[in-house]
């Protein structure tokens, strides 16, 4: 994770100082992904230093802990748009002003990128916030590429507006990706169901009949909790009860990724 920072930061700045130089938006628009993965590195190393903090250990964030996950998100996904109407802008303007460009400092600072990107990479992909950064990363150096690319078609042809017309394209990308994230982050966030709940219930009804108040909700991306309530009767034993909760545990686990199930028996319908 250190190795990845250093990398995305060494990253960031080479675009500030090529950018600085040739005030190419393309470069802007390089700079602005190179930056979200800098943020998400860094929200994450803070994230997980709350880890070690008293309120964690003794239990007094358990599930809220992995809400940061959901606010980090939603502030890279606000970020993602906010850069992406500042290039949009500065590329409007490159080609109304019919502006020219250093295709030379493009090629340097992509190619620059392409290579530290390429380095930053997490090896380990072993759980579901590090292959999200691992794909991130990647489509971030494969955007490069194509900075790199465009740079080198503008040196051979001298058709600078190849540059803002780049940088409107990955703009058009940002939003196509970030616009789906946002949706995805705002239902976690409002605890929607990851699940259609009636779906759930067919299931369910087969293991025990009367089953009710039924609810289900995300934390985060991988963590999804569920609580219901299950009418037995007054001569049900302990371990037949164990059972039923076994089973009902086992399928919201194996079938739809629920690993926190909390059961309530009751021999009565009464809420209270």
């Amino acid at each position: 994770m250190q190795r990845t920072f250093i990398l995305t930061l060494f990253t960031s700045l080479s675009f500030i100082i090529a950018y600085y130089i040739s005030l190419s938006p393309l470069i802007l628009a390089e700079f602005s992904h190179a930056l979200i993965d800098f943020l998400t590195i860094t929200f994450s190393i803070i994230a997980l230093k709350f880890i070690g903090e008293n309120e964690v250990s003794e239990g007094r964030l358990s599930y809220g802990l992995h809400r940061l996950e959901v606010i980090v998100a939603m502030i890279n996904i606000f970020a993602i748009i906010l850069l992406s109407l500042i290039v949009a802008y500065t590329s409007i303007t490159s080609l109304l002003k019919e502006t020219t460009n250093s295709s030379f400092a493009l090629i340097i600072s992509s190619a620059l990128a392409s290579i530290l990107t390429f380095f930053a990479s997490p090896k380990e992909k072993d759980n579901l916030g590090k292959r999200g950064l691992y794909v991130h990363i990647i489509s971030d150096f494969l955007g490069y590429i194509i900075g790199f690319v465009i740079g080198i078609l503008i040196l051979i042809s001298g058709i600078h507006e190849l540059d803002p017309v780049g940088a409107i394209i990955l703009v058009i990308l940002n939003f196509a990706l970030a616009i789906p994230l946002l949706k995805e982050s705002f239902l976690i966030f409002m605890e929607g169901s990851p699940v259609k709940i009636d779906n759930i219930m067919g299931e369910l009804t087969k293991i025990s009949p009367d089953i009710h108040h039924l609810h289900v909700w995300s934390i985060c991306d991988h963590v999804k909790v569920a609580t219901l309530h299950v009418k037995a009767s007054p001569n049900l034993t302990i371990a037949e009860a164990d059972k039923i909760r076994g089973s009902i545990c086992s399928l919201l686990r194996e079938k739809y990724g629920i690993s926190h199930v909390t059961v309530q028996f009751e021999t009565t319908n009464d809420d209270d």
